[in-house]
């Protein structure tokens, strides 16, 4: 279905200043230099093969939302982000996918795909993570027309985490080593900011044919309202995230992994537990081979070895 990018990005860029002079700028165009800022930032700070996207992949994202704004029965609209200092230098960006949902009971009427978020090394420790979730937050409901909404909820953020129990050693080395943050330490920020995994065999499907499976993820949610989500609700939100942001536009149910996944979520009949990660984090710091006794972090709060 044909479209036009929402109203509010029609010059391109959306700036805001905040109290301390950091400058946001996002956009969901492919032809804005602002994506141009955000990629020379992300290019810095992942690494690691089936994770990283190009430049043209992004661009190939945000071309679909002038064309499958509306994929799905569902409003879309994919952006990114980027913070500057007083100085012009790029502390830190974000690049997510927001879904408007039909109402579902008391389900998120907006549900966020938090694909990538980095922070400049040198600008860590300036509470920096929680400024940019603020901005996601904030920009989600308005790109997909919802932010005057009577009734809107606050939207939901799911985002991918890296699983120590999962990644292979390799992975986990380069990854550590490039970052300047070990696993767990990176689980244990994104537990404070009220991340919790989802109870769900999640695997990303591959970013492109030359890319595989990435299946040292777990996916999370921030700050859910309750202790479970539908089957319903993480099917849609699913559905939309990999159709658009992972297979830019390609129908999710003819990828093997992504099929897969959204098959379970039809048929499953009770909702998706979230599991807390901070009582494990303990274990995974000071007893890590007791902790690869598991074969994932979920398997691990759940006292489970086969998962």
């Amino acid at each position: 279905m044909q479209s036009t990018a929402p109203a509010w990005l029609d010059d391109g860029t959306w700036r805001r200043t905040l109290d301390d002079g950091l400058r946001i700028e996002a956009t969901a165009r492919p032809d804005s230099p602002v994506l141009g800022r955000f990629f020379a930032g992300y290019d810095r700070a992942f690494v690691l093969p089936d994770e990283k996207e190009t430049l043209q992949g992004f661009r190939d994202c945000l071309a679909l939302n002038l064309v499958q704004r509306h994929a799905f029965g569902r409003t879309h609209c994919e952006l990114v982000v980027t913070l500057s200092s007083t100085e012009a230098h790029l502390v830190g960006g974000a690049n997510f996918l927001a879904t408007a949902h039909p109402r579902q009971g008391a389900a998120p009427r907006v549900t966020v795909a938090l694909n990538y978020l980095y922070v400049d090394a040198a600008s860590r420790g300036r509470g920096l993570l929680r400024k940019i979730l603020a901005v996601v937050r904030t920009l989600a409901p308005r790109s997909v027309g919802l932010d005057r909404a009577p009734g809107a909820l606050t939207a939901t953020v799911f985002i991918e985490l890296n699983d120590p129990l999962k990644m292979t050693a390799e992975h986990s080395r380069r990854d550590t080593e490039h970052s300047g943050l070990d696993q767990v330490s990176r689980l244990a920020i994104w537990s404070r900011v009220g991340a919790r995994i989802l109870d769900f065999p999640y695997v990303q499907p591959p970013l492109s044919s030359t890319q595989a499976p990435d299946d040292g993820l777990a996916y999370a949610a921030l700050d859910y309202p309750g202790d479970t989500v539908p089957a319903a609700v993480l099917h849609d939100h699913l559905q939309s995230f990999f159709g658009i942001s992972v297979l830019k536009g390609r129908v999710p149910e003819c990828d093997a992994t992504a099929a897969m996944q959204l098959k379970a979520l039809l048929q499953r009949e009770q909702p998706v537990r979230l599991l807390d990660i901070a009582h494990s984090l303990g274990v995974l710091r000071n007893d890590f081979a007791r902790a690869r006794r598991y074969r994932s972090l979920r398997g691990m709060i759940k006292g489970i070895r086969d998962e």
